[in-house]
């Protein structure tokens, strides 16, 4: 999470840097006085820790690498146990080959799913960023990390979008059967 963190810092500083040249290199000389831009901060970090679908998120992760773990400690069993018996080093090293398969592709499953599961986050928590900064006429938005003070922070408005969406979505779903 704290690579994240810095990346997120990161990208939108470049971003707001490349703006304000882009628009410095494009503009017309300044005749009146500047317009001032207003800054939003977020609290991306509290945005996670309160939003269900994170929430669920890390839930099923966990469960998916506890099932790889367990994969992996099944394979690493089957091969003591081949090796005890005595088996010969072919044999070994065609089921070693085999379990390592396994591995692999539950590995890839994995992968592909944690993958798929956060550019979804990231994408309804961009999109309710975002929109929670047109409803405030917000020129640009910053990680609240990264601003010492000041800013319209934005966070508790996008928290309200990204849980009411959650609520949607669940209740367009229907009720819950077990």
């Amino acid at each position: 999470m704290r690579k994240s963190q810095v990346l997120g810092v990161i990208v939108g500083v470049a971003t707001a840097s490349s703006i304000g040249v882009a628009n410095a290199q494009t503009a017309a000389p300044i005749t009146a006085a500047p317009t001032a831009k207003v800054v939003g901060i977020i609290d991306r970090d509290r945005v996670v820790a309160n939003y269900p679908k994170a929430q669920s998120a890390a839930e099923e992760l966990k469960r998916m690498e506890e099932k790889l773990n367990k994969v992996i400690d099944d394979a690493n069993r089957q091969y003591e146990e081949a090796k005890k018996a005595n088996k010969p080093p072919a044999e070994l090293e065609g089921l070693q080959k085999r379990l390592q398969a396994n591995i692999d592709e539950e590995g890839k499953r994995f992968q592909a799913r944690i993958s798929g599961m956060e550019a979804d986050l990231e994408t309804n928590v961009d999109a309710a960023i975002k929109a929670e900064a047109a409803q405030h006429h917000v020129d640009v938005v910053f990680l609240k990390q990264a601003v010492l003070f000041g800013g319209v922070d934005l966070t508790n408005g996008v928290l309200q979008r990204l849980v009411g969406a959650n609520a949607a979505a669940s209740a367009a779903k229907g009720p819950a059967t077990k």
